[in-house]
């Protein structure tokens, strides 16, 4: 990115999800160093005029247009929301002079009787950045307990209970659908999909890979690679292996971009399955997450409390436990179980911000969001931001990093002192 003097105004950026570098406009209105996939929009600087002697002249912000975005990087112009400090400017009659007149209230006038505020808002520049989305692979339990065994999948006694399968394919295609724009998605099932109900036919059998790859705007890719929502899964429990096989692959992917497994299980690991290890499986998820930073969820689907055990100590060790008193996600029906895969995904999505170019004046710098101030805090002890690389990174906590999460948006708001 081209480095970006910092006007002595300074400005606004309205920044999008995101943990890499934010794109930022330069003084002509053009943007750069925006991903494919999605356009800028900008606002136009406001204008100002040079104060010289015998002279009273405002200073004032322009409003924006709207125009029609391209592929070049424009996009259509939204000007941001500034707060400002200070009264509103009041233009008064004319003195002396026809076609001279005096404004005041205006933060950058010098005129006799304007009381200076602390801080201003100058020059402002809205730019939309592409969020870098983590990389999710949802490993699969497709075993035949997952077409044999029902549930409740509404918590309503009075309709039909459906099959696990049933439930978890309705869940997938919804989760991927809703976040197919903000995370990358893949698959790996275990055993493989067409395994049959014996050792003999593949029961205990695990593609070598993925069924489906990560990558963008997977949703459509994900829901072909898997069996259908009816479809009759069979096949035992070799998690070890399917847990292995995603990590293999996962470990291919950039180490630079944010890695996650989400394991779906209905129960433990299959006694007949030969060589599958709950020591190893243990080891493996350990590894991922202590030495290649892969952290990995763990959901449950009516697991009887008597087989629970390894579920909870695999959570454990993939570092990403369930608040409260259980370190995995169980779930009783399909509504528990949407909403779990659901926390999990939105819980995967970043709340660290660029900052880029870094503020002038710190210690003037303010975050918005949702139109509303998130107070600078000294760490995620407590709701709100902080720096957690000096000016040029933030990381928001708590009810902030939710919020974020909700609207997608942030503004860094650009302050100056106004002498």
């Amino acid at each position: 990115m081209t480095p970006i003097a910092l006007h002595p105004r300074a400005f606004a950026l309205l920044l999008a999800l995101t943990s890499a570098p934010l794109a930022c406009g330069d003084s002509n209105g053009q943007t750069s160093g925006l991903s494919a996939g999605t356009q800028p929009t900008t606002a136009t600087a406001g204008s100002a005029t040079e104060t010289t002697a015998g002279e009273t002249v405002s200073s004032t912000m322009s409003e924006t247009t709207d125009t029609e975005g391209t592929a070049s990087g424009t996009g259509t112009t939204t000007g941001p929301v500034v707060p400002t400090t200070g009264p509103e400017p009041t233009t008064t009659g004319t003195t002396g002079e026809p076609g001279t007149s005096t404004t005041t209230g205006d933060p950058s006038s010098t005129s006799a009787g304007t009381t200076m505020p602390d801080k201003i808002p100058c020059d402002s520049e809205e730019t939309e950045v592409v969020p870098v989305p983590p990389s999710v692979l949802l490993i699969l339990d497709k075993s035949g307990s997952m077409s044999m065994e029902k549930w409740d999948h509404d918590a309503k006694p009075q309709t039909a209970d459906v099959t696990r399968w049933h439930s978890l394919h309705q869940v997938v295609e919804g989760v991927v659908t809703m976040f197919d724009a903000m995370v990358h998605f893949g698959v790996k099932l275990y055993p493989k999909i067409d395994a049959g109900s014996f050792v003999n036919v593949g029961a205990c059998e695990v593609t070598p890979g993925v069924e489906v790859p990560i990558a963008p705007m997977n949703a459509a890719a994900v829901l072909a690679g898997i069996p259908t929502v009816d479809y009759e899964v069979l096949g035992g429990t070799p998690m070890e292996t399917g847990l292995k096989r995603g990590y293999e692959y996962l470990k291919t992917l950039d180490p630079g971009l944010q890695r996650f497994a989400i394991l779906v299980a209905d129960g433990e690991i299959s006694d007949t399955c030969q060589g599958e290890n709950f020591l190893e499986a243990q080891a493996a998820v350990e590894e991922a997450f202590g030495t290649f930073d892969i952290a990995t969820y763990v959901v449950g689907i009516d697991v009887d409390p008597s087989t629970s055990e390894q579920l909870a100590t695999l959570a454990i060790a993939g570092g990403k436990l369930k608040p409260g008193p259980d370190p995995f996600y169980q779930t009783a029906n399909q509504n528990e179980l949407q909403a779990a895969i659901q926390q999990i995904v939105k819980d995967t999505l970043s709340c660290v911000i660029a900052v880029d170019p870094a503020p002038s004046e710190p210690e003037l710098f303010e975050v918005w969001i949702d139109g509303q101030p998130v107070p600078n805090v000294a760490s995620c002890a407590e709701d709100g931001y902080f720096w957690s690389v000096p000016h040029t990174e933030v990381t928001l906590c708590g009810s902030a990093c939710d919020l974020l999460k909700e609207t997608g948006k942030v503004q860094a708001l650009y302050f100056c002192n106004p002498g």
